[in-house]
């Protein structure tokens, strides 16, 4: 996949980024007062600083662990949606990560392959995305988010489902309609549990518990053909 350049702001309106992932609830399904998603911000307006968005590589993990770190904290690995993230890889060709002129990673995306409830349509899971708390107001969220709904319908997936601010997300096309009748596999918030039909009616009849179906770490890769 080629890389694509695009321009983002050096200075401006600041706001802290965080990655796409429920927030810590005081008990299972009950809101928590803070609105954010695991990413981005609800605008994010400007041009300026130069980089592009390419597939993350094998030698990308510590620079990519290090900024998840700086943008969600410690408590990233406790999410709910980390369960379904634990000892498997990425979707085949659905890991990028955004790049700043100096070629260094300065946001980062993942979708993973779910099954969407109990005997459901095969789905992908989308997150963490994050990027640099040093590049707030930048956009890098947005054009993530684009780029990887967009290689996602490429490879003929057919839904993608995410825990995220439903404001911000639903700029993308991302609503709770189609997720009524599923469940997360931990504590989360109910209105944060979002998805997105790449295919309409691909969630038609989707009920239960989200499973992870994804390889496992240590699997060889799987080919999917473009639809």
């Amino acid at each position: 996949m080629n890389a694509f350049a695009l321009n983002t702001p050096s200075s401006g309106a600041s706001r802290h980024l965080l990655p796409i992932g429920e927030k810590k609830p005081a008990a299972a399904l009950a809101p928590s007062s803070p609105r954010w998603g695991e990413g981005g911000s609800r605008s994010e307006p400007g041009e300026g600083v130069s980089i592009s968005i390419t597939a993350e590589q094998a030698d990308d993990v510590v620079a990519r662990e290090a900024l998840l770190d700086r943008a969600m904290g410690p408590a990233r690995k406790r999410r709910s949606s980390e369960k379904l993230r634990r000892g498997r890889r990425p979707a085949e060709g659905l890991a990028f990560v955004a790049r700043g002129a100096d070629g260094g990673i300065v946001g980062t995306v993942r979708l993973w392959d779910v099954t969407a409830g109990e005997g459901g349509p095969a789905a992908l899971l989308l997150g963490p995305l994050a990027v640099d708390p040093s590049l707030k107001g930048a956009g890098i969220g947005s054009k993530l988010m684009r780029h990887a709904v967009a290689e996602a319908r490429r490879l003929g997936h057919a839904a993608i489902l995410l825990v995220g601010d439903a404001p911000y997300y639903g700029r993308f096309g991302f609503g709770a309609d189609k997720t009524a009748s599923l469940a997360m596999p931990g504590p989360y918030e109910r209105d944060r549990f979002l998805a997105l039909e790449l295919r309409t009616g691909a969630l038609d009849g989707a009920a239960g518990i989200v499973k992870a179906s994804g390889r496992r770490t240590g699997q060889p890769p799987r080919f999917r053909a473009a639809a």
